[in-house]
């Protein structure tokens, strides 16, 4: 008997469990080592005394001791003193150190003043930090705080909107699927995404990460932020800071959270009725239903979408003395799906520790670890937009009811078994030491392993016809598939960073060698007609594997293999100097040399150079007298990045096997292989040349700030893959990638945030946007075949994008329609296509040529918007806050696929209840029809992708100092809040936010799953 071991599902319920006992396990220790003696609890905020802004990060010290605190992201603090212990010391890099007496005070307000010649506080830039002053890269900052205003996932969700230059879509709304993000347009037909730097660690996606633990988010935009990663930066950097260790002297700090809601169908398609499918099914064929009255009126997008619940939990413990820091945290998020059998369900855990081992000495680990189980549903949305409405889910004995030609919906749910389950580890070990206070060396070995078990199965079934026969929905055999994935990379990481000022001179500098290895590995099988019992155990009966009787041969099915695409090998040379004078003028040169296995040797060393400029124009002597402006920065830069998200045998001419071939006699079969596919070695990186100016202003004593920039960003030497001529061998239709194209994206970005109160009432206003445009500069050939690139394949495997000079990555394209045929007279005179009849839509000759053929195919739309945009307002008064977000983009087009694959009677939309029935009756919606002529790619199918979204409302209540003081918490919040509350668009199907992984099939809605609306409360609290 052949057997199939199974994965045995993560018990995920069992960790969470034992992880959380050993949570309190340490708060509970860690409460008894704490002295019992009277102590006084002091509560303040910190702000800087000339703009009023909060101030974070504030060292705090009982004078005379080794204990204290720091302020939180809101400038806020509580600390504990003894009998005895009254002052306390503040100190904050570039402000003056200030001592506070808080004899008899519980809740105090601390200002402190800027040191007269320093600059604002460090900005993380990526291998180092700089003085805010002296940045001279564009770069974006999202805060723990914003982070936390959107249910959702993962962190990349929490972006939208939220910076300039990055548009962030949500591909599905499924649980645990990813969002699609794009940094200053798409400048590759290949991987676009940027790159994620956790900790130190570079990775591709943070979708494991719990939101809860991060800190600070700052994407690097231009090429002098970027050109520090080098080969990896051409897409965009994200740098993620998670949360590190704080508390009160040796008492640990202790913060839970909690917060649950519900998930619904934000929007319903406008689909016909019962008597409406009736009506129309007549007349597309005369006799299809004698009583349209008298049909069923099934609404089958209530029978599939439900009321679904999401929940997130996290509890964290951290701790500080003047040995070292630690924080601990344990999340939970469960998410079920709108439709059943879809849910995500992940446990993180998050150690970060730094162990002071001298005062210039210390070591440190950052370690996440993330299990997660994710069911995954068939594509029911699909069947339900096709599904007719006079069909009934149910026969009268409960079993499935047939849909023809589409599949009941409700039936494919429940005999799906769909599972994604794995682990996710990434994390790093460090050391650093300072040496003469000026030199700073650390070296760092990070890790990024991942194992993703896949189980498939499909009992074995059939849905029955009215007349009990068997439909064409049906599974004779029960199915298996199987597949493991395993993902490992190790990064090793040495630098030196320089920091030293010289009278009006100052030099930050750094210069590092990293190395790292990838590799993953896959494994495929699958089996019919297996024997379930278990969840954790199936196998297959041997006649099911090979049966030549019955010519079952499932041999082939059975897979074990390595994927050489993601096995390689990079080692990197990088260098910084920041260089600025009398804190008026900055420069930034920068350098990367990558060399990675994925090249052949001639091509395997890319160089990655960047320069930078910037003038701090308030600090002339010319502005002395500008008073209302306080920060006034002219910046400039230019840069050439990489990408080197290629596969890895690209390069490699390939080996077809597992053929058979016959010799001898009698005949004999044998495992034969044959010539595959050329390789190409001359492959070489794709490099991206970018030019930044950008203007930074803060009026008005801090109340306002505004940054402007333009970019202009080309890629060359972009991978494609172009036809081949026979001589090659590699058959007929055959292509092979070169470096053969070119992609400009440039455009303007704004930010402009206004923070100010009016009496009790403080508010803040942030606006971002930014314009994009996309073309193609160059692909393969100047003309034919070569010339294009055609994608976005829909269900029926018609192309409806075209890539090619002059249009954007991705374009649509199709026929251009003017109106309808009114008469057989219209008819005549117009070209058209053999199969076009009266009321149908009439094509544009677009090319004059006096012929509709495919060849009148034009461009129609752009899934790339002209403009990408977010607004942000907060309010709070006394305890209580508020905060609304708003995103959205505008100029973009949305291709309906799921409304042109009807090859059979699917429902409709209720727009064809308006349709042509004769002539005058309309010009734009043709007589109905069951496919063919009409649905054929075209302009009909384009519709305006435009929305704004209120993306998030939330309103908090915080308890009263003078209540917090008698139950012992530092802080409590309550709240309700709502994602995804309301969305203003044209579009009709479930919501306009279209993307897609693959660049060819942007905008495409084939049946998206629907992003849900959410309606959570919520609590968190300190102590």
């Amino acid at each position: 008997m052949k057997y199939i071991q199974t994965i045995k599902p993560l018990p995920g319920k069992a960790i969470l469990k034992a992880l959380g006992v050993a949570l309190l396990s340490i708060v509970f220790v860690s409460f008894f080592s704490v002295a019992s003696q009277a102590q006084t609890q002091v509560s303040g905020t910190v702000y800087d005394a000339e703009t009023m802004e909060t101030l974070p990060g504030v060292n705090i010290v009982i004078k005379g001791t080794s204990r204290g605190t720091s302020t939180n992201v809101d400038g806020y603090f509580t600390l504990r003193l003894n009998e005895g212990e009254n002052i306390l010391v503040f100190s904050f890099l570039g402000f003056q150190t200030k001592e506070v007496d808080v004899t008899g005070q519980s809740e105090i307000t601390v200002e402190l003043e800027t040191v007269v010649g320093t600059l604002d506080e460090l900005v993380v830039i990526g291998y180092g930090a700089v003085r805010k002053r002296d940045v001279t890269g564009s770069i974006g900052r999202v805060s723990s705080e914003d982070l936390g205003k959107v249910t959702s996932l993962n962190a990349e969700q929490s972006l939208q909107g939220k910076v300039s230059g990055v548009q962030i879509t949500t591909t599905s709304g499924a649980p645990g699927a990813s969002a699609a993000v794009r940094i200053r347009g798409v400048g590759t037909f290949n991987n676009s995404s940027p790159i994620y730097v956790v900790d130190g660690v570079i990775i591709d996606d943070i979708s494991f990460l719990n939101p809860g633990d991060i800190e600070s988010m700052e994407v690097l935009k231009d090429a002098s932020a970027t050109a520090i990663y080098g080969s990896r930066g051409a897409n965009g950097v994200v740098l993620v800071q998670t949360r590190s260790g704080s508390g009160i002297g040796d008492r640990p700090q202790i913060f839970v959270s909690s917060e649950s809601g519900i998930q619904q169908l934000e929007k319903k398609i406008d689909l016909l009725n019962g008597r409406q499918f009736a009506i129309i099914a007549n007349e597309i064929r005369s006799g299809s239903y004698n009583n349209v009255d008298a049909v069923p009126d099934t609404d089958w997008q209530d029978e599939v979408f439900r009321t679904a619940l999401i929940q997130n939990h996290q509890i964290s413990v951290s701790g500080a003395s003047e040995r070292g820091d630690y924080y601990i945290s344990l999340g939970y998020f469960q998410q079920e799906g709108i439709i059943e059998s879809s849910e995500y369900e992940r446990i993180s855990l998050k150690l970060n520790n730094t162990y002071k081992i001298s005062k210039d000495f210390k070591v440190g680990n950052n370690i996440t670890v993330s299990p997660y189980t994710q069911r995954i549903a068939p594509n029911a949305t699909f069947a339900v937009y096709r599904a007719q409405p006079v069909l009934e889910p149910f026969y009268d004995d409960g079993s499935y009811g047939v849909v023809f030609n589409v599949g009941n919906p409700l039936a494919s749910i429940d005999f799906s078994n769909n599972y994604n389950r794995g682990v996710r580890a990434v994390g790093n070990v460090y050391a650093e030491g300072i040496i003469a206070n000026t030199l700073l060396l650390k070296t760092s070995f990070g890790i990024d392993g991942a194992i993703n078990r896949a189980e498939n199965f499909t009992p074995a079934f059939t849905i029955f016809n009215p007349d009990g026969t068997a439909s064409q929905q049906n599974n004779d055999f029960s199915d298996i598939f199987k597949g493991e994935t395993y993902n490992y990379t190790w990064l090793w990481e040495n630098t030196a960073n320089y920091i030293q000022d010289f009278g009006k001179h100052s030099v930050n500098a750094v210069a590092g060698l990293t190395m790292q290895q990838t590799r993953s590995e896959i494994i495929r099988l699958s089996g019919e007609n297996v024997i379930r019992d278990g969840e954790d155990f199936w196998y297959v009966l041997p006649s099911y594997i090979v049966d030549e009787a019955n010519n079952i041969n499932q041999l082939n099915s059975i897979f074990n293999g390595v994927d050489a695409g993601q096995y390689y090998n990079m080692i990197s040379f990088l260098g910084r100097v920041v260089y600025s004078y009398d804190d008026k003028y900055t420069t930034t040169i920068t350098m990367r040399r990558d060399g990675s296995s994925k090249f052949a040797e001639e091509n395997r060393w890319g160089y990655f150079p960047s320069f930078a400029l910037g003038w701090n124009i308030d600090r002339e002597k010319f502005m002395e007298e500008v008073s209302f402006i306080s920060n006034l920065k002219l910046r400039a830069s230019w840069g050439i990045i990489g990408n080197e998200k290629i596969t890895y045998y690209d390069r490699f001419s390939r080996v077809n096997s597992g053929l058979l071939a016959v010799f001898g006699s009698p005949d004999a079969s044998y495992i034969a292989a044959t010539y595959g596919k050329s390789g190409n070695e001359d492959l070489k990186w794709e490099t991206t040349t970018q030019t930044d100016i950008g203007l930074e202003m803060t009026v008005f004593e801090g109340r306002l700030s505004a940054e402007l920039d333009y970019y202009n960003r080309e890629t060359d030497d972009i991978l494609v893959e172009l036809s081949t001529p026979g001589h090659l061998g590699n058959g007929q239709g055959q292509r092979i990638r070169y470096n053969a194209a070119s992609v400009v994206n440039r455009g303007i970005e704004f930010s402009m945030g206004w923070e100010d109160n009016i009496g009790e009432v403080g508010y803040e206003i942030d606006v971002v946007g930014n314009t994009i445009h996309n073309e193609v500069l160059a692909i393969g050939g100047n003309s034919g075949i070569d010339s294009v690139l055609f994608g976005g394949a829909l269900a029926n495997g018609q192309l409806v994008t075209q890539s090619r000079v002059g249009l954007p990555i991705g374009a649509f394209y199709g026929y251009v329609t003017d109106g309808i045929f009114q008469n057989q007279a219209e008819l005549d005179a117009y070209p058209h296509l053999s199969q076009a009849d009266v009321g149908d839509l009439r094509f544009v000759d677009t090319n004059g040529d006096g012929r509709i053929n495919g060849d009148d195919r034009t461009y129609i739309g752009s899934p790339t918007p002209d403009l990408v945009f977010g607004a942000n307002f907060s309010l709070n008064f006394r305890n209580w806050d508020m905060s609304f977000d708003f995103q959205g983009q505008y100029g973009n087009e949305i291709f309906n696929g799921k409304n042109v694959v009807r090859p059979d009677p699917y429902n409709f939309e209720q727009h064809v209840w308006n349709r042509w029935t004769g002539e005058g009756t309309s010009n734009s919606e043709p007589r109905p029809s069951y496919g063919g002529y009409n649905f054929l790619p075209s302009d009909r199918f384009i519709q305006d992708g435009s929305y704004i979204r209120l993306r998030s409302l939330i309103l908090g209540y915080s308890l009263p100092t003078s209540l917090l003081e008698r139950l012992d918490i530092d802080r409590a919040r309550f709240y309700i809040k709502a994602t995804n509350l309301l969305t203003w668009a044209k579009y009709t199907g479930y919501t306009p936010e279209i993307g897609s992984g693959n660049v060819l099939s942007n905008g495409i809605d084939t049946g998206i799953y629907p992003i849900p609306r959410v309606i959570s409360i919520g609590f968190n609290t300190t102590f």
